[in-house]
């Protein structure tokens, strides 16, 4: 049986192009389609035509009248076709299976990063069990995507030696190559905050606006942008750049060997290590206390913020400062439309978020250019997930 990805490949590049449209955009008419890419309706009768034969678009319903007969709306056929959308972060790996309008069929998610090899293990023997379990022919799967942390060879498909990784295994290891071999489908690989940003751009919460950033607050700031509608990428691949601004030139050491990035102020472990750190100060130590500071978390020190704490307060406070400061710089330079902010931290720290904002929307330049903020975005922590398998589609569609 051939794939639908062999299908796809063999249309014409209108026809691909429809696909996008009516993907993003359905369902629509044959005249909104026609102005939207001008052509005549002949011609988007001949280029929509092996669209509906092969069963990526459906005659979705009839839209309102006008006063004659109501037009045909088509949209894409939500059992047509799916994709397969993996994040692999820092701390866990998630992988979702999505029809071609990003809606999420499954999802399964396992703590990471355990060795390249048992991670591949654990997701191809995922996406085996769910296929069979949801009744979908593999035949039936575009490819799919990956969203994870950079730096990245792309092209090769290669995670070359990404920070905070607990195991160092995670060095030069050829993803693509290793999930193409065991799933048997085509692989695209980006940071995941690039995959992110996608995601909300075109299906999520920055739908039709052309400037958005995107800012994932976790063991590190990872960050994504959309610029004039296009992905803005850095050299390999690298999503920290921002996490890696210096606010404080008497700062903290960062990894990076420079002080007072960011990072060292506003990620998962410099909130943690700071909280303890003032927590010794303020208290004896003994044995019993440093096994109590062993089971604190940047967890328990956000819902201890969020009930008024007054030391974890201090240092949720003082982090989402900083990191709004960074912001502030950031929107003066980019000049989003819209900033998403995301992550573990942003998603368990409501002060984290409205602190973080209140501190970027005080200090921008340009007091006058309106900046919309979400706390999450519509895809929330799925984000990365949903993207690496929208930039599958994307790129399958231009290639």
């Amino acid at each position: 049986m051939v794939n639908v990805y062999d299908k796809l490949m063999n249309m014409k590049d209108q026809s691909k192009l429809l696909l996008g449209l009516i993907q993003k955009k359905g369902p629509v008419t044959r005249n909104q389609i026609m102005d939207a890419v001008g052509m005549k309706l002949t011609t988007l009768k001949r280029f929509m035509q092996p669209l509906l034969d092969e069963g990526f678009i459906i005659e979705a319903d009839m839209g309102k009248s006008t006063g004659g007969r109501p037009p045909k709306l088509y949209d894409v056929n939500p059992k047509g076709s799916y994709v397969i959308g993996i994040d692999i972060s820092r701390t866990y790996t998630e992988t979702v299976i999505t029809n071609l309008k990003m809606g999420i069929i499954d999802l399964h998610r396992f703590e990471s990063p355990h060795d390249p090899a048992d991670t591949v293990n654990q997701i191809s023997l995922y996406v085996k069990d769910a296929l069979c379990r949801l009744g979908i022919a593999k035949s039936l799967v575009l490819g799919a995507g990956i969203g994870t942390v950079g730096p990245l060879d792309r092209k090769k498909g290669i995670i070359l030696n990404p920070a905070n990784f607990p195991s160092n295994s995670w060095i030069n290891v050829p993803i693509n190559d290793m999930l193409r071999q065991r799933l048997g489908l085509p692989i695209v690989i980006d940071n995941g905050a690039n995959a992110a940003v996608l995601a909300e751009h075109l299906f999520g919460t920055g739908k039709g606006i052309d400037n958005i950033s995107y800012f994932h607050c976790g063991v590190g700031i990872r960050t994504g942008a959309i610029s004039s509608g296009n992905i803005v990428r850095a050299i390999n691949e690298y999503e920290d750049a921002f996490g890696h601004m210096i606010i404080d030139i008497n700062g903290e050491l960062c990894h990076c060997k420079n002080r007072g990035c960011i990072e060292t102020m506003c990620s998962i472990p410099s909130i943690t290590k700071k909280f303890k750190k003032l927590l010794e100060q303020r208290h004896s130590s003994s044995d019993d206390e440093s096994k109590s500071l062993d089971r604190i978390d940047y967890l328990y020190i956000c819902n201890a913020a969020e009930q008024g704490d007054k030391l974890a307060k201090e240092v949720i406070l003082n982090a989402a400062t900083h990191f709004g400061i960074g912001l502030a710089n950031y929107i003066n330079l980019i000049n989003p439309e819209l900033v998403v902010l995301s992550g573990p931290i942003v998603e368990h720290s409501p002060l984290f978020y409205k602190t973080a904002v209140e501190a970027a929307s005080k200090r921008r330049y340009i007091k006058s250019s309106r900046v919309a903020f979400s706390r999450g975005g519509y895809f929330k922590d799925k984000a990365i997930a949903v993207g690496a398998a929208a930039l599958l589609v994307e790129e399958t569609l231009v290639s």
